[in-house]
């Protein structure tokens, strides 16, 4: 099997370890838009590597791991889909849009490959997934994070919120939330993925200078019942990326590639 990781960052290279750490038997190819920085992470591999170009590993890969950016993903999806190859999609934010949404689950069906969506910095998923076979009343996620992981979101930059105290600092759809904090709401996408869609799930954004964790609460009522959910996540190197959004990702190659299948 040929792993093709497009995006050497937080995500990537912990993806790579794992492999790594498992003698994977198979061969993985790494890209990123900054060619060093993937030759650095081939070169600490010991399985079969190389970092190659984009084009490579649209060509020869049986799985492609797109762990780069909501753009990445757009630029990628569909050639790769199209192709008959498998996909896991990191940057979920890109299906926000619901054109681009339709595209890519029409061309995994169509040229029957697959794409696989990882839980990234929550669980949950399961059970919302199994709550959605039935009717699912409401959806709300709250996110609470230290200043560091929300400074550059686009919407605290065009507001001039302050970080400095613990404040709610948004609340709307989970389509609001993804177009005003692109780098930090992957949660959101998944969650209106499994549950009730972009639109009727409930994001609050906060802040807390106290903080040293991400902090993600889901609450989910319906059919079935009730649950809530609280995760509080050690970032990783890049304040805006959990470390267990990375280990979610790790964990379905694993899944994908093992013979023994747990959870939905």
């Amino acid at each position: 099997m040929i792993v093709g990781i497009i995006g050497c960052g937080v995500i990537g290279s912990e993806i790579c370890r794992t492999l790594n750490a498992d003698r994977f038997q198979g061969t993985v190819l790494v890209m990123d838009r900054h060619p060093e920085r993937a030759q650095r992470l081939a070169r600490k591999l010991k399985v079969k590597s190389a970092a190659v170009p984009l084009s490579d590993i649209l060509d020869q890969a049986d799985l492609v791991v797109e762990c780069a950016s909501v753009q990445a993903a757009r630029d990628v999806a569909m050639s790769v889909l199209t192709k008959g190859t498998d996909l896991m999609l990191l940057s979920v934010g890109a299906l926000v849009d619901h054109d681009f949404r339709k595209q890519v689950f029409q061309a995994a069906r169509s040229h029957r490959s697959t794409l696989y969506i990882p839980s990234g910095a929550i669980g949950g998923i399961d059970a919302l997934l199994a709550a959605s076979q039935a009717s699912i009343d409401r959806v709300t996620l709250t996110t609470t994070k230290p200043p560091a992981g929300l400074r550059s979101a686009p919407y605290v930059v065009e507001h001039g919120i302050d970080l400095g105290k613990t404040s709610v600092i948004f609340e709307g759809t989970a389509h609001e939330a993804i177009d005003c904090f692109p780098q930090n709401v992957n949660v959101a996408a998944s969650l209106a993925l499994a549950g009730v869609g972009f639109d009727r799930t409930i994001v609050r954004i906060a802040v807390d200078p106290r903080l040293t964790r991400n902090v993600h609460e889901i609450d989910v009522e319906g059919e079935f019942g009730r649950f809530a959910a609280r995760f509080e996540n050690v970032p990783s190197s890049n304040d805006r990326t959990s470390k267990l959004a990375a280990y979610s990702a790790a964990a379905m190659i694993h899944k994908i590639i093992d013979a023994v299948k747990i959870g939905t």
